[in-house]
């Protein structure tokens, strides 16, 4: 199955109530992490507002800062793989993208000792060899459907309005909690999570959103 045709259906995928009424939900995801400054504030705002996240966490981070993915898996966050060391399909061969996989794999099972179901590739680039090979480790590739670019540095006014002009029932939203030097995303969070809520949307893990429950 393709990536584009799995996401989509995700994403459009509505789940009701036993009355039928639709609920809407949305999957808040963070790429690139941990980062020793940044995902500490973003458990802090998912934290004050009771928000459950996915986070596809880089390995070489995460043996940097174990006890950062400790705390997301702790708080009940989803920790998604998302390679060792962020090397894009193209710039190494399938074999070695295999590798920087498991290897991720193993890491994030050392510190939470569960194995990730979740495979995000570095800048969404995936082909039918690789995920074949991903689905073949039991594991679900997932993009996006919404990507802020806050690791452009865009302004926060942009970041907000990007996620309020896109999203809907089943949106997946791409954040990062490793930006450098500085990040928006956490005050954005501050800003949507509010303001989401308001507008009927509940908050899921990746996970929970693809099963649909």
């Amino acid at each position: 199955m393709k990536t584009v045709a799995l996401i989509l259906s995700f994403a459009l995928a509505l789940a009701s109530t036993p009355c039928g009424a639709v609920k809407k939900r949305v999957a808040l995801t963070f790429d690139d992490g941990p980062h020793i400054k940044f995902t500490k504030q973003i458990l802090d705002v998912l934290d004050k507002y009771g928000v459950k996240a996915t986070f596809f966490v880089i390995g070489e981070n995460a043996e940097r800062y174990p006890e950062l993915v400790k705390s997301e898996y702790e708080a009940g966050h989803e920790i998604g793989n998302h390679t060792y060391s962020h090397r894009r399909l193209g710039s190494v061969d399938r074999a070695i993208m295999l590798d920087e996989i498991k290897k991720t794999d193993d890491i994030i099972y050392g510190i939470t000792g569960k194995y990730p179901i979740l495979f995000r590739p570095p800048e969404g680039r995936t082909s039918s060899e690789l995920e074949a090979d991903v689905f073949a480790k039991s594991k679900k590739t997932v993009l996006w459907t919404i990507d802020t670019r806050d690791w452009a540095h865009n302004p926060l006014a942009d970041i907000v309005r990007t996620v309020k002009t896109n999203v809907k029932n089943g949106s997946i939203i791409l954040f990062h909690d490793y930006i450098t030097p500085y990040s928006e995303t956490p005050d954005a969070l501050e800003k949507l999570i509010p303001y989401l809520t308001e507008n009927g949307y509940e908050f899921v893990t990746v996970s929970e959103l693809l099963t649909n429950n």
